[in-house]
């Protein structure tokens, strides 16, 4: 007969096993001995009932509550329950006892030989262990006499859970709900056109505005133009449920923060440059809350995970910027002062209610982030990509304190989704028409080049990798430069080279415009450059006049003015003039210009006019005529 194992764990003693509630049927001293090695915690626990405190299971089961039916005639029930920290420990171990109390008054006799909680990272747990003298004991019931729940979340719960806080715009409501009459419009459009004639028959003797008593503005003005909208999203953060007063737990966290600013910034420092453990860091700031704030009443020992979590956002993540770039609204962040973080949401700037402690907080923070790239801050300015979020890339431009007006360093952070948005997501999110993406994809296998043109934030980088990933047969040996990593590829084989703005002991520094020359010789046929900023172009130009098809991104502000820029691009190359320049461009057959992170037309580049001296077009879509 085999050996019945000294520990066994029943299931639960509710309809199904639940995620924050187990029971455990205990019938002898070797079982109980089982659990108190493995479940008790006494060195970090609150025990409730006074007996059970430093006393062992068997000791208080076998001598000082024992079972009144004979030595181990009733088996002892051990209840396991995990709750949120703003629950309280001593406040749930006295919801416990009530709740045993009540079992015990309406359906027999209970015996509560121990209540004690512990924290376990960011939940309370409790260990209770009790002799119920009633059949079907249950504890399932306890969770809703403290108002909290015992089921499983759903599978929907979790998602919504799991979705990052967004902020929101903060308007006055006279702003928010400004709206131009009909009425209005028409007297303006009066005053207007009366000026307008005042304004083509001026001349010397008759000046413009000498001759007109107010001036009447192009467009009714809005009243959201002369404020600044706030970016909330430091309301959406506030939302932390602590034991402690909030006040309290807020103020106990900026003084930890000014501590690692302060007297502790060398041992951060160290651990950014890699000379010391994370670990070993933040075991010292745990100490330190609990010798200074938790021994002193301060703040409640349940609250140290939540603020042990802000801390590490704090000392080694994005900091206050987290939840901005957590945020899928946002697209920019960009850091000017302590308490100036401005946000670009859907391409339009605003000032976010997000700020730093104070400078020390703040200069704490940017040397951070140059110690954790290995980036100098003796430089006016530079780039870089960071990859430790794991949602985004993030592209820093950082420029140095020593040459801005403000004595700030100053910091613009532009967010690359590490999920690309691919053909489909782009139709969802407005970006193109299903017709226009066919179109697009025919010009990856058949267009000799394909531009993507449109001003900062307008989605060029993101149709750029999403006609990277799906335009290019598998076959298509690709080759991207770019300045920082923000095209990436999930398809294999795809090589990738970024620009090394100083030399280090690997190797020597080398920029866009010399990539571009090493890829003359690299032998690809798909030839893709992230950002054009200079004679780089002209790589693109010659790999395409010898059968290399080429997609680059450039800034324009207008579809009028991608050509020009590409102009002068190539002037800075081997293009002796103009003409010469516009006659290179031609390679360039596609010109895809967006803003507002939306297709707003196409041109195809059929030839150059030389007596126009000029591009010739044939026009293939304009977003204003959609519809028309």
């Amino acid at each position: 007969m085999s050996e019945k194992p000294a520990f066994v764990i029943q299931e639960p003693v509710i309809e199904k096993p639940k995620l924050n509630i187990r029971m455990m049927r205990v019938i002898n001293r070797q079982q109980l001995d089982n659990i108190e090695r493995k479940f008790r915690r006494e060195s970090i626990s609150q025990e409730f009932m006074p007996w059970a405190d430093h006393t062992a299971y068997s000791e208080i089961a076998e001598n000082i509550i024992k079972d009144r039916s004979g030595e181990w005639r009733i088996p002892l029930i051990f209840i396991i329950t995990k709750h949120d920290t703003s629950s309280g420990i001593s406040e749930l171990c006295k919801k416990a006892d009530e709740y045993l109390k009540r079992e015990k008054d309406e359906k027999g006799p209970i015996d509560t030989l121990s209540i004690a909680g512990y924290l376990d990272e960011e939940n309370i747990i409790l260990n209770i262990l009790v002799r119920p003298y009633i059949n079907n004991f249950e504890f399932s019931g306890f969770f809703k006499y403290i108002g909290a729940r015992i089921h499983e979340k759903t599978k929907e719960e979790l998602e919504e859970e799991s979705k990052p806080e967004t902020g929101k715009l903060i308007i006055p409501d006279d702003v928010k709900n400004f709206k131009i009459t009909d009425e209005m419009q028409k007297s303006h459009d009066s005053a207007w056109e009366k000026q307008k004639n005042k304004f083509d028959s001026c001349d010397k003797d008759h000046p413009f505005l000498n001759e007109i008593d107010s001036y009447t503005p192009k467009q009714i003005p809005n009243p959201l133009d002369k404020i600044d909208p706030i970016y909330d999203l430091a309301s959406a953060q506030k939302k932390i449920n602590t034991v402690s007063e909030y006040d309290n737990f807020m103020k106990v966290y900026r003084e930890m923060i000014n501590f690692v600013s302060g007297t502790q910034r060398y041992r951060y420092q160290e651990v950014m440059r890699g000379e010391q453990e994370e670990d070993q860091f933040m075991n010292m700031l745990e100490q330190h809350i609990y010798d200074e704030y938790v021994s002193a009443g301060i703040i409640y020992q349940e609250d140290v995970p939540k603020l042990l979590k802000m801390l590490y956002n704090a000392c080694f993540k994005m900091y206050v910027l987290q939840g901005l770039i957590d945020d899928p609204k946002v697209t920019d962040i960009k850091i000017t002062a302590p308490d100036s973080i401005r946000v670009r949401v859907y391409g339009k700037a605003y000032m976010s209610n997000v700020t730093f402690v104070d400078e020390h907080d703040y200069e704490r923070f940017m040397e951070g982030i140059a110690d954790r790239n290995h980036i100098i801050t003796t430089v006016p300015e530079q780039t870089f990509t960071d990859k430790s979020d794991e949602n985004y890339i993030l592209r820093f431009t950082l420029t140095a304190k020593y040459v801005t007006s403000d004595e700030w360093p100053y910091l613009h952070i532009r967010k690359i989704s590490r999920k690309k948005l691919l053909g489909d997501d782009l139709i969802k999110a407005g970006m193109f028409t299903p017709k226009i993406r066919d179109y697009l994809l025919d010009c990856a296998r058949y267009s000799r080049g394909v531009v993507f043109a449109g001003p900062p934030g307008s989605g060029k980088t993101v149709a750029l990798n999403w006609f990277l990933e799906e335009g290019y047969e598998q076959s298509a040996e690709i080759l991207v430069i770019q300045e920082n990593d923000e095209l990436f590829a999930y398809r294999k084989g795809v090589m990738f080279q970024h620009v090394v703005n100083y030399s280090t002991d690997d190797g020597d520094a080398i920029n866009l415009e010399q990539l571009g020359q090493l890829a003359l010789v690299a032998g690809a046929n798909v030839f893709i450059i992230g950002e054009a900023k200079g004679a780089e172009i002209c790589s693109a130009i010659t790999l395409s006049n010898s059968g290399c098809r080429t997609a680059i991104t450039i800034h324009s502000d207008s579809s009028t003015q991608t050509i020009d820029k590409m102009t002068d691009l190539a002037m800075r190359g081997y293009a002796q003039d103009i003409d010469q320049a516009k006659r290179m461009l031609t390679s360039f057959q596609t010109v895809v210009y967006l803003k507002d992170f939306k297709v707003q037309e196409i041109a195809e580049i059929t030839g150059y006019d030389e007596e126009k001296h000029d591009m010739k077009y044939r026009y293939i879509y304009d977003a204003s005529k959609e519809g028309a």
